[in-house]
């Protein structure tokens, strides 16, 4: 009979998430296990190092862990009320997605997919539990230019409150609570039944994550030419240059008499740099170099400054801050605007709200905003607002002149225009210091910092000296000149744009080129015939200026071009005083490989050698195939629910790799030929978008040589169900799809649903022959339920195959394990779920479900025995303090028929060494320390309400004192003797025991091993058994406690020599030595005997080695008494 949801998945879905009543899902990154259950002294993991939770635009929160040996576990809770909600998971390599299934229908084209990356929400700083609103930003869709957001729209009927009004982005910005989410979605979902308002029809919408952006971090000055101007007068004067960064510290002698103005958008209420950033940047723009004697002066120095402070205290900031200050900066008459910033990791063809609103900014106000490239390094990562047609976006090259390996390389996303525009000097840049920061390097009143955010603003000072000498130039014409007289230097224009800036050229241009560079983008296939544009000459002088005209052009590896390939309507062109001439430019399509880049540059030369170069780029696509993709659902009939896909060419996901909807329609989509994976998820819900059915059709591998049609045939699929040899409702059923491509990254697609949904698949005929292909099914089983809440027993089944053909699975006594578990309690409202992680030998991801558990409480949990590693997750905390915190055990496999034992959170819970907890690499000591692991070690990682204080001495002296568990320090090159203090405290409701812990230890420690093989400290470790003692963490007044001392794993140390134990009835006031024996084993024992009345027990501990070294360790409430 097949496993269903009954009694106990009711209960289940009222009380399962802690303090919601919610289920819960998590997923957990693979890595080399460990046993759960009883280890020798440092046999634990290395420490957790975070843990942080992020609310999805749905309501849903997603927490992800990461762990310091790289491994990631993430947990999903659905929102309130949204408990049948189903969710897919897109994972390519360690980057993960969660979409809930509502609204996979409207991602990517109603809502920007950042809204679902959770690695980079969580990278971002998104990442906090508490934070209970999404910041998002609401753009019209609606074709033309830039509207007003506010007369146009009914926001409230979207369930908006404005933040801002972002005008030249046709947009708003706002915090999205559940209840506004819901409104908004609702609309969003289905938008011809939008509510209406007396201004007319809610208007379409695309939903942004209000990005998170940062600061994007030597005599530079002749580099550019900036001293050949100051010659000739121009040093700004009369200009207004605008800084959009950290702020200023208005004090710093090179700027103290440059500020004319100045606003706050990051709710500071000042405009102070506290952060450093700004203050380097402006400094660069417009310093008089007064601290130095003239020495680091700034481009500009005659200009004057507006500030906008659009970056907090961490460099950090919103993009409709970024948005509000550029409209700022514009309508206070900034000539010029600098924006050393950029929003990392997702790349647009200029057409998202930054871009849009600097395109319309500059087309209003004539104001040029010039932009940071970014520092990825890669090819096609230039960021937004650096995307933005109109702006000057930036690279940044060394004093060599060769671009830097982190500066951000072109083409445009999406549309391969040319990006960046031109570069300048970024590397190792000297530059004004703001009071009270330590940012970068160097000391006193300047800094040295590296980055497109110093390359820009050298060409923002460039801008400045320009707009001085031709005051009646517009920022579209300050663009085309700078970027007409930029120098070529190295790499292709994708590298550099037209260049590296040089003022003097600048300042002599004959002629103006429209448009400042050719972008060609993408030529579509076939390549046949010809492609053309016009570039026009304009000449604002008396007298004419005849040009001798060349092009060049070169393939993507450096290689020039054969002559005609890149053609010109003429090889002279006379441009007559006061007017404009224009020349055709023409490119051969049939002249080069497909699937290339290519680049070059028109130069146009006057009689007296000045050269004006346009720079042209465009990319061949190649041949290109039509699938054509279909849902057909149970019924026979085109799916009309949301059928989710992902398409990936298996020889190369560089070609193409995407997740998509397709509609009852279809979709018809234009892909390289090669072969491809097709996983379609196909969804059934009802009104409610409470799933009932979900299928999942398999094509792992199909050769798409020319126009190929895939049906996604959800009536080839067979349901998917389990046995149990113990009665057992299913609660959830986790579905994941794996393909590793040509290029070894692993792409997954999956989906959760609860037990109450029928999950189908298709078939798959045979072995991949591209990379591999593993499907894996995850059920999660319980029993009946204990005292109506926590189920008496569990089961966790992990299946793969890589060809789908078994659907029905049986766990019997020979196929499982079984694991009896205990659930200690904390205190007298501990309330924890709990989760088993599955992961498949060679699995990057896997994926599990939390469920309740009585605490105190034991239970039986089942998992099936066949090669995969079983990782343990135990969220506790109360019902006023929910999910504080969670142990793990870490991944281990288990034997066919095997009975094993373990214990979460029972005491004596004190500090103890994870592997890796204190190493050496080069010179540098790291400790990653965990404050509380239980007496199974299993470490607990706090969600925040601890309260720790870490300090390391070297011979004596402090050099570190932390607010952490965590702390690199310097070695010596003769090494030094340490002492290391960590004192941790709980002071949670639900916390009774071990309330405080403070450890010592001493040890030698040298320089030695490096990143990737580091050596470990030989620092003492110690654990404790305490005869008797229950799941309420409470033992008989007299009883032996039994003592581990060693090592961490992996050191070269002494032997333990002697071992000391005190206890305390009065909470440490007055210890009581307690004499040890050494068991043959190595352990040392004592017997405790509390006085009658005594409540707990507290421990100290002291041992030594042969070596030297000791560990010191007090645990308060070590123990309850009984």
């Amino acid at each position: 009979m097949r496993a269903r949801a009954g009694a106990a998945a009711a209960a289940i879905a009222v009380a399962i998430a802690l303090g919601a009543g919610i289920p819960a899902w998590s997923l957990g990154s693979d890595a080399a296990g460990r046993d759960d259950g009883d280890a020798a002294p440092g046999a634990v993991a290395a420490e957790l190092s975070g843990t942080s939770t992020v609310t999805l635009i749905t309501g849903d929160q997603v927490s992800l862990t990461q762990y310091a040996d790289g491994r990631r576990s993430v947990t999903v809770e659905p929102g309130a009320g949204r408990e049948g909600i189903g969710f897919q998971r897109l994972t390519e390599g360690d980057r993960l997605h969660v979409i809930p299934a509502d609204v996979a229908g409207l991602v990517p084209d109603r809502l920007d997919q950042a809204l679902f990356d959770v690695t980079g929400l969580v990278a971002a700083g998104y990442g906090d539990p508490r934070r209970g609103t999404v910041p998002v930003i609401v753009q019209e869709t609606a074709a033309g230019a830039a509207r007003s957001a506010t007369s146009t729209s009914d926001w409230a009927a979207l369930g908006l409150e404005p933040e801002r009004t972002l005008e030249s982005a046709g947009a708003i910005s706002a915090d999205l609570d559940r209840d506004g989410a819901a409104a908004l979605l609702g609309a969003l979902r289905a938008p011809q039944a939008s509510a209406r308002s007396a201004s007319g029809t809610v208007p379409d919408v695309k939903v942004w994550l209000d990005a998170p952006v940062r600061a994007l971090d030597a005599d530079s000055m002749p580099q550019i030419g900036a001293p050949a101007a100051w010659e000739s007068g121009y040093t700004g004067d009369g200009v207004t240059v605008a800084v959009l960064d950290s702020g200023v510290d208005s004090t710093h002698p090179d700027l103290d008499d440059a500020v004319v103005g100045a606003r706050d958008f990051t709710g500071s209420g000042n405009t102070e740099d506290h952060y450093g950033h700004g203050t380097h940047v402006a400094s660069i723009v417009l310093g008089s170099g007064d601290a130095s004697g003239g020495t680091n002066r700034g481009v500009a120095p005659g200009a004057d400054l507006l500030v906008g402070k659009v970056l907090d205290e961490s460099g950090g900031g919103e993009m409709s801050s970024i948005i509000d200050g550029m409209e700022w900066a514009a309508e206070q008459g900034a000539d010029v605007v600098n924006m050393s910033l950029g929003e990392a990791e997702h790349y647009t063809d200029g057409t998202d709200p930054a871009s849009v609103a600097l395109d319309t900014l500059s087309a209003r106000y004539g104001t040029l905003f010039v932009v940071a490239a970014g520092n990825a390094g890669e090819y096609g990562t230039v960021s937004t607002p650096g995307s933005a047609s109109s702006g000057l976006t930036v690279g940044a090259v060394d004093d060599a002149d060769e671009v830097a390996a982190f500066s951000s390389r072109g083409p445009r996303g999406g549309d391969y225009a040319i990006k960046p525009d031109v570069t300048a000097p970024g590397v190792e840049i000297v530059a004004a210091r703001a009071a009270g920061t330590n940012e970068g390097s160097g000391e006193g009143e300047y800094v040295s910092w590296s980055g497109t955010s110093m390359a820009a603003p050298h060409v923002a000072g460039a801008a400045a000296v320009l707009k001085q000498a031709r005051p009646e130039l517009t920022g579209r014409q300050l663009k085309a000149i700078l970027m007409g007289s930029a120098q070529h230097t190295s790499g292709s224009v994708f590298d550099e744009g037209a260049g590296r800036v040089y003022l003097p050229a600048a300042l002599e241009l004959p002629v103006t080129p429209v448009p400042a560079s050719l972008s060609f983008g993408a030529l579509e296939y076939p390549q046949q015939g010809t492609a053309t544009r016009t570039l026009t000459y304009k000449n604002a002088t008396d007298a004419a200026v005849t040009l001798d005209l060349a092009v060049e052009a070169t393939g993507q590896g450096g290689r020039p071009l054969p002559d005609g390939a890149v053609r010109l309507g003429s090889t002279t062109l006379t441009v007559p005083a006061h007017g404009a001439a224009k020349v055709k430019v023409t490119v051969d399509r049939t002249v080069g490989d497909i699937e290339r880049r290519y680049s070059g540059a028109v130069t146009a030369t006057d009689p007296d050698g000045r050269e004006v170069r346009t720079a042209l780029g465009y990319y061949k696509e190649p041949d290109l195939a039509d699938l054509n993709l279909r849902a057909v659902g149970r019924d026979g009939k085109p799916h009309t629910g949301v059928s989710s896909v992902r398409v990936v060419n298996v020889d190369d996901p560089t070609l193409f790799s995407e997740h998509l909807e397709v509609g009852a329609d279809g979709r018809d989509l234009r892909v390289p030929p090669g072969r491809y994976s097709v996983t379609g998820f196909l969804w059934t819900t009802d009104e409610a978008f409470v799933v009932s059915e979900a299928t999942a059709v398999l094509r792992p591998e199909i050769e798409v040589a020319d126009d190929t049609t895939v049906v996604l045939d959800a009536r080839k699929a067979r349901e998917l169900s389990v046995t149990t040899q113990r009665p057992a409702d299913l609660q959830w059923l986790a579905l994941d799809d794996t393909r590793t491509a040509g290029d070894g990254e692993p792409y997954g697609f999956g989906l959760v649903v609860t037990g109450d949904a029928d999950v189908y698949a298709t078939p798959t005929a045979a072995p991949v022959a591209v990379g591999t292909h593993d499907l894996q099914a995850h059920f999660i089983l319980a029993g009946p339920a204990t005292g109506g809440r926590a189920p008496s027993y569990t089961y966790d089944l992990l299946y793969t195959q890589d060809v789908m053909k078994t659907f029905a699975f049986r766990a019997t006594a020979r196929n499982t394990a079984a694991i009896r578990t205990g659930y200690a309690a904390l205190g007298p409202d501990h309330l924890a779920e709990s989760s088993r992680v599955g992961f498949a030998p060679g699995d990057l991801w896997g994926s599990a479900v939390a469920g309740p558990v009585a605490a105190p409480g034991q239970r039986t949990e089942y998992v099936s025995a066949n090669g995969v590693a079983w990782g343990h997750e135990v969220y506790s905390g109360s019902t006023e303090e929910p999910q504080q915190g969670f142990f793990r055990g870490e991944p281990r496999t288990y034997a066919p028929g095997e009975q094993a034992r373990t214990t979460v959170g029972g005491a004596v819970l004190g500090t103890r060494l994870g592997a890796g907890a204190m190493t050496t690499a080069r010179n540098r000591l790291t400790l990653d320390l965990v404050p509380w692991s239980d007496s199974d070690r299993h470490p607990f990682a706090s969600f925040g309400s601890d309260s720790t204080r870490l300090r390391v001495w070297q011979d004596g002296a402090l050099v570190a004192d932390r607010k952490s568990s965590n702390a690199r320090v310097t070695l010596p090159d003769g090494g030094a003797d340490h002492r290391v203090v960590l004192d941790a405290a709980r002071e949670a409701s639900w916390w009774n025991r071990s309330t405080s812990v403070r450890t010592e230890w001493t040890f030698h420690a040298e320089p030695g091993g490096t990143p990737g093989e580091p050596v470990v400290v030989p620092a003492l470790d110690v654990a404790y058994r305490v005869g008797g003692v229950d799941l309420t963490n409470s033992a008989p007044r007299s009883t032996r406690v039994t003592l581990s001392a060693g090592h961490q794993a992996g050191a070269e140390s002494g032997k333990v020599t002697s071992a000391r134990l005190w206890w305390s009835a009065d909470d440490g006031a007055t210890w009581h030595r307690t004499p040890l024996t050494t068991g043959p084993d190595g352990t040392f024992a004592g017997d405790v005997r509390a006085p009658a009345g005594t409540e707990h027990v507290s421990l100290r501990v002291e041992a030594k080695d042969r070596a030297g070294a000791t560990i010191k360790q007090t645990v308060i409430d070590a123990y309850g008494v009984r």
